[in-house]
């Protein structure tokens, strides 16, 4: 298959500073199309092994553009610390417990969806009165993957939502979670619910910032190592308690406040999942 293609030094500078896209690679495709038997003014005909040529040629210097724009957020340096503790009147010394900022609340965070199951997440607010009715919170949302990691999307205009779910059944192998609350928060613990004991093996992890790699501070795991679901009981319930709060500090552009929650399963099987994380918040 060939293509036609703009590299991005057939722009000037103040076409690329338009743009947003000043100082990328001057050989980097910026507009690409299918050939048709017509090629505009400055576009170029390539072969998709060229293009593939092209691109990999250029892929590091684009990677560093784009990381000039927008910079991992830098560990901060090191600051010894000297701890002292209050004691009492024996010299031993003794702690309290720190619950949460002053004038924040108490608000656990429920989702539940079902793995390998289209428009399965529910969300939503208290308003309206059927089940289905109220105002979808829009900060949660599910994602399919096969066994090649290869994300299974929903084909649009183009595929019925039916067709959609039969491609999940015969090709689901992941189910991700993800919710981001776009306010800071403190965390105490978070209690998972199965409605369904797997019929295959599931595993199940909770990543916390996970757009951050984790030597800059994001990718922990609030459940780590791979929970085996299929060590639970249906309907049954299980507790994580962290006995005091962590504030997780929100940030527009590295998503910190982002939390994935992913399960690895048997082909296509609905595993019902509901977690509540346990905050409070402002």
């Amino acid at each position: 298959m060939d293509f036609i293609i703009k590299k991005a030094s057939e722009l000037s500078p103040e076409e690329q500073a338009a743009l947003g896209i000043t100082g990328i690679p001057a050989d980097w495709p910026i507009e690409v199309y299918p050939y048709n038997e017509v090629i505009p003014d400055k576009f170029i005909k390539i072969s998709d092994t060229d293009m593939e040529l092209l691109k990999a040629n250029n892929q590091a210097a684009y990677d560093a553009w784009l990381q000039a724009l927008r910079p991992l957020p830098q560990p901060p340096a090191p600051t010894p610390v000297t701890l002292t503790y209050p004691t009492d009147e024996q010299g031993k010394p003794y702690f309290t417990q720190s619950v949460t900022n002053t004038e924040w609340y108490y608000s656990p965070h429920s989702l539940d969806f079902y793995t390998a199951k289209y428009k399965s997440l529910y969300n939503r607010k208290h308003d309206g009165n059927g089940i289905d009715d109220g105002t979808d919170m829009a900060d949660a949302y599910l994602s399919f993957y096969d066994a090649e990691g290869v994300e299974i999307v929903h084909g649009g205009y183009e595929e019925t939502d039916e067709g959609y779910q039969a491609r999940l059944t015969a090709g689901c192998v992941k189910t991700v979670m993800t919710w981001e609350k776009i306010e800071s928060f403190d965390v105490v613990g978070a209690q998972l619910y199965i409605a369904n004991q797997p019929v295959g093996r599931a595993y199940l992890w909770v990543i916390a910032a996970p757009d951050i790699p984790y030597e800059y501070g994001g990718s922990k795991a609030f459940m780590g190592r791979g929970m085996n679901l299929q060590m639970m009981r249906d309907k049954s319930v299980h507790n994580f308690d962290a006995k005091t709060s962590k504030t997780v500090h929100y940030d527009p552009v590295y998503h910190s406040g982002k939390v994935s929650t992913i399960v690895k399963h048997a082909v296509g099987e609905q595993i019902g999942i509901q977690i509540i994380f346990v905050l409070y918040e402002e």
